[in-house]
């Protein structure tokens, strides 16, 4: 979606100016639902509403959590925010003798604002981050180290994550500076065709497993539909046609194989780069691409509804990409196919996060309330939906829709972005999404390869002044080759040798160096 392509140039944009390290794919941007059924609606509490709360001292006064959520477009109101606000703090009052004070803004406000709150050590309980911004906030001193604290007041935190690995990703040298949200972790290199077309000429891609089958299609298609783009690409990125873990989030330096090995090498400089570039180019000069790709604005899902052309390659492969996908492109009907594994890695699965801040006055209770939110499907329903009877209603199969006549532009409230909210997979589900459609994404997760060095984070401060070289030369270069403008043969080369100049190797090896201590302590 639209919405991953600006997150996608906002982390480039921040690294190469040494801000970040580490980043990787937002995740699905459907309405939010959950594997079961049985409690639905505000008046229903899971076991973990029950659970999840500790007592606090007898007359001791409630203490305030101040939360901060980010959200990819505009928030509701002030008032309705307060609104929602006021039933969740019942709840909480009562579960844990806290409050919430609650701001929810879009992501324009929310960057500017949270920098400014973390320099400043404002009280910040909890907030939504952006996992690329870790490493240098650990290093600023402006997030709480998590891991102490999970381990003795965030267990149903810690319990609601397929391995340890995942829960703690967000760390730097074994300080975990957040939990990552919850929606699918992984990445899978997929073809989307239009599938108008397929049927129109009888076209079967069952079998369609790698590159090469992609190229025999587009053959007979081009054949078939003169004048058709083949393949609307993408100039921010190329689809990852073999298992591998990029270090330091800058999509240069990867570990190949990551389920098998840890070494670091040039992505670039490596033979899925080159098979990628070759085919592209190959395309290109067929006319099987826009000869304007590589400067091209206009986003390339544009190109799919208006019927120009027939493909695109995705790394999102998760159950929900079909629609997410067919959204992007105005309805228009596609067929998925998956030339890779999921992968799960660092960046891959855990690109938001929930933070505590170093400014709050208490992160053993900061923890706590997170603990309740993450495992209440109560708070979570609200922090979500609303008010049961005013922002949705329950229908007979228990799932939640809008009241009678109204919607999402009509409710006062309604967030409907889970997969930027703590844990939406103890959300009770929405109708149009299904009531197993949690089961879905937490099964895909369990399926997924886990790189071996699930949970690294590199800190690039010791070879800042090099990334930023190797940045402008990769800048120099990137697009033209992946959307085949330009020959591999001749400037892949040229990339390499510049790389090498600006101190590519000396990245590289300092990556190493980490990635071996990191295995080392684990």
């Amino acid at each position: 979606m639209k919405l991953k392509k600006k997150i996608a140039l906002f982390l480039t944009a921040a690294m190469t100016a040494g801000l970040l390290a580490g980043c990787g794919d937002t995740g699905n941007d459907s309405q939010d639902s959950q594997s079961t059924t049985e409690n639905s609606g505000e008046s229903q509490t899971s076991e973990a509403d029950n659970a999840s709360g500790e007592e606090a001292p007898a007359g001791e006064e409630p203490y305030q959590v101040r939360m901060i959520i980010a959200l990819p477009a505009a928030s509701p109101s002030e008032g309705e925010v307060d609104r929602v606000l006021g039933k969740l703090n019942e709840l909480t009052l009562e579960k844990l003798n806290m409050t919430l004070d609650l701001q929810i803004l879009p992501f324009a406000a929310y960057m500017e604002q949270i920098q400014l709150e973390l320099s400043s050590k404002s009280k910040l309980d909890i907030f939504t981050s952006v996992s690329a911004y870790g490493p240098s906030w650990v290093n600023a001193g402006y997030v709480a180290d998590m891991g102490p604290l999970l381990e003795e007041h965030g267990q149903d935190v810690l319990n609601s994550y397929v391995s340890p690995e995942v829960a703690t990703a967000p760390s730097l040298n074994g300080y975990v500076y957040g939990v990552p949200v919850h929606k699918e972790i992984s990445q899978q290199a997929s073809v989307f065709f239009r599938t108008d077309i397929l049927e129109k000429h009888g076209l079967d891609v069952s079998g369609i497993k790698t590159i090469e089958d992609v190229d025999a299609l587009y053959e007979k298609v081009a054949a078939l539909e003169p004048g058709m783009w083949m393949i609307a690409p993408d100039n921010l990125g190329m689809p990852e046609l073999t298992p591998l873990d990029y270090v330091g989030g800058l999509e240069t330096y990867a570990i190949m194989d990551p389920e098998n090995g840890t070494t670091v090498e040039n992505f670039f400089d490596t033979e899925p780069f080159k098979k990628w570039c070759t085919y592209i180019h190959k395309w290109f000069e067929n006319g099987w691409v826009n000869s304007g790709a590589a400067s091209d604005t206009e986003s390339y899902y544009s190109y799919i509804k208006s019927g120009q052309a027939f493909s695109f390659f995705s790394d999102y492969g998760h159950p929900l990409s079909v629609v997410d996908q067919q959204n992007n492109c105005g309805g228009v009907e596609l067929t998925m196919v998956h030339l890779t594994e999921p992968l799960a890695t660092t960046a891959t699965s855990a690109v938001f996060c929930y933070s505590i801040g170093s400014g709050s006055e208490d992160p053993v209770k900061a923890m706590k309330m997170l603990n309740f939110l993450m495992s209440s499907t109560e708070a979570m329903n609200l922090l979500n939906w609303g008010i049961e009877g005013e922002d949705y209603v329950v229908n007979g199969e228990g799932l939640l829709d809008f009241p009678e006549g109204k919607d999402a532009s009509t409710v006062g409230y309604h967030l409907g972005a889970g997969w930027i909210l703590p844990n939406q997979f103890v959300c009770t589900p929405w109708s149009t999404d299904g009531a197993d459609i949690y089961q879905k994404i937490e099964d895909y997760n369990a399926s997924s390869i886990i790189s071996k060095t699930m949970g690294f984070t590199f800190d690039p401060s010791p070879v800042q002044d090099q990334i930023s070289a190797v940045s402008n030369v990769r800048s120099k270069y990137y697009k033209a080759l992946i959307t085949g403008a330009v020959d591999p043969e001749e400037y892949i080369p040229l990339l390499l040798q510049e790389m090498e100049d600006a101190g590519s190797g000396e990245v590289i090896a300092e990556m190493q160096r980490q990635v071996d201590a990191w295995l080392a302590e684990r």
